[in-house]
């Protein structure tokens, strides 16, 4: 059976003044309910079932992670030494999995915090990506249909097909792109939102960084895992290996799929009253096209407010024009 893996490990600081380190964004409650992590969990068990389903963090997120995901095995809780980026957390997973099941195991990886409506098509997408992975010694990626010419996410570039419905083989990774790019891509129909979700034999991957990326086998050692860990290189998987591979395949999808950026993208993904405003533990009269969100004793209260974000906790508050909630986290981060 193939194995996913949940990466959590980010602070999220894009949802200041909610999320700190004791509250990573993956435990925010987007429907008062169930958390982001919770939330990829049950998804991820329904497709792998739970016992496959593993989990890669920092030794400061690990106790985060066993409170909120109680159903998770011990053994399937993997603790970085030091936090590192995505390669390496990635590298150190799919590694200690083919010890345990071989290297013919099946490996997907998946970020905690990503909001997934459409399961069904989500299975479907994943079903089919997992069963190309057994065959071929190919890397998988997924591609999202752009629903709008967003300048936040990476794009990836399909060329010819590759052999199997919705799968295609990547002619380039793009960064995060201006406007007119972005609005560009969404016309040429064969650019895709990245999502961040692979899928690999894990000797296929294994071998693919051992021709891409020599410096991570080279100092990775499972048995010394905290002093070979500290000196693998700080890079992201995209970096480190996605963007220099020549075999990769991205499975397109149209699946209503959100990465939970920022206030901006939360605003756009939440149900909304008639006024089109948002309002979490506040008051409001006359608002509208707003986020409001209140976690404190003290009561708020919002009048009159076009196109706004509110959000007020104990660490601080948050006032900001919609559209700039990445800029105003930036502004906090630089001006500490």
């Amino acid at each position: 059976m193939a194995q996913a893996v949940i990466m959590a490990g980010g602070q999220g600081e894009r949802f200041w003044p909610m999320t700190h380190p004791k509250f990573p964004k993956y435990r925010i409650r987007f429907d008062g309910k169930n958390s982001l992590l919770q939330d990829t969990f049950r998804r991820l068990a329904k497709v792998f079932g739970k016992a496959n389903v593993w989990v890669v963090t920092t030794r400061e997120h690990a106790a985060l992670i066993r409170e909120e995901l109680p159903a998770l095995g011990r053994k399937r809780l993997l603790i970085e030494p030091v936090r590192n980026n995505t390669a390496a957390a990635i590298y150190f997973s799919t590694a200690a999995i083919a010890r345990e099941r071989g290297e013919g195991e099946v490996v997907a990886f998946f970020p905690a915090d990503h909001l997934i409506r459409n399961e069904a098509l989500f299975g479907a997408t994943l079903n089919g990506a997992l069963r190309f992975a057994a065959k071929r010694d190919t890397l998988i990626t997924v591609g999202i249909k752009p629903a709008f010419p967003a300048t936040g996410y990476g794009y990836i570039e399909a060329g010819r097909p590759a052999g199997a419905p919705s799968a295609f083989r990547v002619t380039r990774f793009v960064e995060k792109p201006g406007r007119k790019k972005a609005e560009s891509y969404l016309k040429k129909k064969n650019f895709y939102w990245n999502a961040g979700i692979f899928v690999w034999r894990a000797g296929a991957f294994l071998g693919a960084m051992k021709r891409f990326a020599p410096e991570f086998p080279r100092h990775f050692d499972l048995r010394k895992l905290a002093s070979s860990y500290r000196r693998l290189p700080n890079l992201s998987i995209d970096y480190a290996l996605m963007e220099k591979a020549d075999d990769i395949t991205v499975f397109k999808t149209s699946m209503d799929w959100c990465d939970m950026g920022n206030w901006d993208m939360l605003w756009e993904k939440s149900p909304r009253d008639a006024a089109a405003a948002i309002l979490q533990g506040a008051k409001a009269l006359e608002c509208r096209h707003s986020l409001v969100v209140n976690q404190t004793d003290r009561p708020l209260v919002a009048v009159g407010l076009k196109d706004m974000i509110v959000v007020q906790t104990d660490r601080g508050t948050l006032v900001c024009g919609r559209g700039r909630a990445e800029e105003a986290a930036l502004f906090f981060k630089k001006s500490r």
